[in-house]
C-alpha cells in the first residue's frame, strides 16, 4: 500500500511537471533571439542615421547593412541549430510557447512574400512600412502565448511593449526616420534584451 502511494505520488509529480512545465528557457532560444534583435536592430539604426540626416551614408551603406543584418541572422541560425542539435526538447509547456515563436517565424516568412511580390508586383516599395508592424504584432503574440503558459509577468509586458511598437509604427509610417528609429529601439530592447536574459536564465540553471 506504501508503495502504491508513493508511486501514485511520483506519477502526480511527474504529471505536474508536464503541465507547469520547465520554466527554465532554452539556451537556443534565447541566443536567437538577441541575434535577431542585435542584428537587425543595428540595421534600422543604421537607417535611421542616414535617413535623418545626421551622417550622410550612401545607399551602398544601406544595402550593406540590410545584406548584413540577414546573411548575420541566418548564420547564427545554422550555428545555434547545430549546437542545440542534441539539446532535450523540455517539457510539455515549454514545447508549447517555443512552438509559438516558432509559428511566429514561419508566418513571418509567409508575410515577406506577399508584401515583397506586391512591393515588386507594383514597384512601390514603401509596401515594405507595411510588413515591419505585422511582424512586430506576430511578435508579441507569440510572448502573449508565452506569458500565459509559463504565468510570467514580465513576459506579458514585454507582448504589450510589442502591441504598443506595432501600435507606434503604425503612426508614424509619414515619418522614415521615426519608423526606423521606434523600430530599431524596439528589436533592441524587446528582442534582444529578453533574449539575453533568456539565454542568461538558461545558462544560470545548468
Amino acid at each position: 500500500m506504501t508503495d502504491d502511494l508513493a508511486t501514485a505520488r511520483a506519477d502526480l509529480a511527474f504529471l505536474r511537471t508536464l503541465a507547469e512545465g520547465d520554466p527554465r528557457p532554452s539556451a537556443g532560444a534565447g541566443l536567437l533571439l538577441m541575434s535577431a534583435g542585435l542584428l537587425y536592430g543595428l540595421e534600422t539604426l543604421i537607417h535611421w542615421v542616414g535617413i535623418s540626416g545626421l551622417v550622410a551614408l550612401p545607399s551602398w551603406v544601406h544595402l550593406s547593412a540590410a545584406i548584413g543584418a540577414t546573411g548575420g541572422f541566418v548564420l547564427a541560425l545554422v550555428i545555434i541549430l547545430w549546437m542545440d542539435r542534441r539539446q532535450p526538447t523540455g517539457t510539455a509547456a515549454r514545447k508549447a510557447y517555443e512552438t509559438a515563436f516558432q509559428a511566429a517565424g514561419l508566418a513571418n516568412l509567409a508575410m515577406v512574400f506577399v508584401f515583397g511580390f506586391n512591393a515588386f508586383k507594383t514597384q512601390d516599395f514603401t509596401l515594405w512600412f507595411y510588413y515591419v508592424p505585422v511582424v512586430f504584432a506576430l511578435q508579441g503574440a507569440a510572448w502573449f502565448v508565452a506569458s500565459r503558459v509559463q504565468k510570467r509577468l514580465w513576459y506579458g509586458l514585454v507582448a504589450l511593449g510589442w502591441y504598443l511598437a506595432a501600435a507606434a509604427l503604425g503612426l508614424t509610417m509619414r515619418d522614415p526616420a521615426l519608423f526606423n528609429l521606434v523600430a530599431s529601439l524596439a528589436l533592441l530592447g524587446l528582442m534582444a534584451v529578453p533574449g539575453f536574459v533568456l539565454w542568461r536564465l538558461s545558462r544560470a540553471a545548468d
